[in-house]
């Protein structure tokens, strides 16, 4: 590939060129569009730790405009309020010309003033990422972006399956795989094919994927889908992909609730088949109009902004700590009113769901507890505790997980609203885990937190139980006034009666798990024989108390004296 003569284009097109190249090299960053000048930042890099980049047209040594204007951005940047909460890292200036020691000098000088490090990439820099991406020289200055619009137009007509024509994948795939190469000179999208039949597969799981399209025959016929992917998260800005179009809705249907949830929050929304009619603007020729269509729209993974990873302390009035928990910033969307961030504590425990209305300051917190069947009991039990002090007058204090919780920020909102009914919930619960989280103490077996909503109370009566054995307790029972106490010795005895004690397996039932743990010991105080059975080489003995009580204790450590 030749090189590119920077002095002889355009300033523009020199930093078009060199802040996609930026944005390919760096795909987390995102481009800043001034909205009353970029406060000097072109292009920010939030995931790498701040990094901060600004593309100039500089093809010659500076001129002292040109200093002026370097000294003028790194002056912005630090002084700017919209860039206050940045920890820059470095900064970078990007110029098709390398810079001379003197310059290179006065640049470091620059930047030390401002308490930064300056970075200056030049001429060599920028030609080692033009023979890298030579697809955004061949778009930009040579040409490509006529052909790629002739490559959508010619795959626009073969994905065109024809509503009458009987879609046969085999010959579909083979159309669009020769199609396909015709499009990787795309500097901002990639394209991948997937085909095969029955239902339509669900969305891939990947970075970056910002469309599918799929053509297919419902219910058992054959499909071939194709994800557009893009190079890089300015990939979206530059080219975007655009939906225009209307939703039919029913007056205070659910689907309208949710379609406003989407407009003022960027709420993930699925709409109701045959919902849509509009025109799609996508590349690779897979836009067009479309007609009584669903629509899925979701959240970009990659708008999470640093430090997704939380911990979360509850502290009272006093400022003592009453639970903690880790959360993952694992959503966040954008809509006209406001931001909209979801928040999963890292067992699935429970989700937050966060609403900030900018237009009305004002800010809503929903609480949504996760599917707690099948989890480990410890995993999930401190996150219960946690919830139960959510409630005023105590507030939470929140911080960057494995940095010390007591510099956290406070928030208010930990002091969820909640009624009575989910109060009682969150305290049977916790209380219930608790128990199990006892008894998991003595036990190697992983214990999994059954079915709550199939929990009875004789079930949760049987854990308490055990659990009050394991902790050393004696516990005294009764004989229900039409039954008798039967033991399985495995051994005839002729005169069994009076004051002894019987060793029995302790073993309880959770969920689906047996769990066998340490004997107990069962104490009989004047005890009665009521009746002796054998059965199968076994002999049963029924017993009576003249109290109709018992005693029941944990197995005496054998080492103890």
């Amino acid at each position: 590939m030749s090189r590119v003569e920077w002095t002889r284009l355009e300033g523009n097109d020199v930093e078009a060129v060199v802040a996609m190249f930026v944005s390919r090299e760096n795909p987390t960053s995102v481009r800043i569009t001034p909205s009353r000048g970029d406060g000097g930042v072109d292009i920010l890099d939030r995931l790498s730790g701040d990094k901060v980049y600004q593309v100039k047209r500089y093809c010659e040594p500076l001129n002292k405009k040109q200093k002026d204007e370097v000294e003028e951005s790194l002056k912005t940047l630090t002084e700017d309020p919209r860039w206050a909460s940045l920890k820059v890292t470095s900064w970078h200036l990007v110029t098709p010309w390398d810079p001379s020691p003197e310059a290179e000098k006065w640049l470091q000088e620059v930047g030390e003033a401002r308490g930064l490090t300056a970075v200056w990439h030049g001429l060599t820099y920028v030609e080692q990422l033009a023979a890298k991406y030579g697809d955004v020289v061949d778009y930009y200055l040579h040409g490509g972006r006529g052909r790629i619009q002739e490559a959508y137009e010619t795959v626009s007509a073969l994905f065109a399956v024809d509503r009458g024509e009987k879609l046969d994948v085999p010959s579909v795939a083979s159309r669009i795989q020769k199609a396909l190469p015709t499009l990787d000179t795309d500097p901002h999208y990639r394209y991948e094919l997937r085909f095969g039949a029955g239902s339509f597969p669900a969305p891939a799981e990947r970075p970056m994927l910002v469309m599918t399209w799929m053509n297919g025959v419902t219910g058992d016929g054959p499909w071939v889908a194709v994800d557009i992917i893009a190079r890089c998260a300015a990939s979206a800005q530059l080219r975007p992909i655009t939906v225009s179009g209307r939703f039919v809705a029913e007056v205070g249907s659910d689907f309208e609730g949710a379609l406003r949830d989407f407009v003022s929050f960027g709420t993930p929304l699925t709409s109701p088949v045959g919902a849509f009619d509009g025109e799609v603007d996508a590349p690779g020729g897979l836009g067009g109009r479309i007609e009584r269509a669903q629509v899925r729209m979701l959240s970009l993974g990659d708008s999470l902004g640093g430090n997704p990873n939380l911990h979360v302390q509850i502290v009272d009035p006093g400022g003592a700590v009453l639970g903690a928990a880790d959360l993952d910033r694992t959503d966040k969307s954008d809509g006209k009113d406001g931001t909209r961030v979801v928040l999963e504590e890292v067992n699935k425990a429970f989700v937050i769901e966060d609403r900030f209305n900018l237009v009305e300051q004002t800010a809503n917190r929903v609480l949504q507890i996760g599917e707690l069947s099948g989890a480990p009991v410890i995993a999930v039990r401190s996150a219960m505790q946690f919830l139960v002090h959510c409630h005023a007058p105590n507030i939470g204090r929140v911080s960057v997980r494995h940095t010390p919780p007591e510099l956290g920020v406070p928030d208010s909102l930990w002091a969820l609203p909640r009624s009575a009914e989910l109060d009682r919930e969150l305290k049977l619960t916790s209380r219930t885990l608790d128990v199990l989280a006892e008894i998991q103490q003595h036990t190697s077996t992983p214990i999994r937190v059954p079915d709550l909503a199939q929990t009875t109370y004789d079930d949760v009566s049987r854990w308490y139980f055990a659990a009050r054995l394991l902790r050393g307790e004696e516990v005294i029972q009764t004989i229900p006034d039409d039954q008798v106490l039967m033991f399985d010795l495995g051994t005839d005895f002729e005169d069994l009666e009076g004051t002894f004690a019987v060793e029995l397996p302790l073993e309880v039932q959770i969920g689906s798990q047996r769990i066998e743990l340490d004997p107990m010991v069962v104490w009989l105080t004047d005890a009665t024989m009521v009746s002796r059975t054998h059965s199968e080489g076994r002999t049963h003995y029924a017993f009576t108390t003249p109290d109709r009580t018992y005693r029941c204790t944990r197995r005496p450590d054998e080492t103890s004296e």
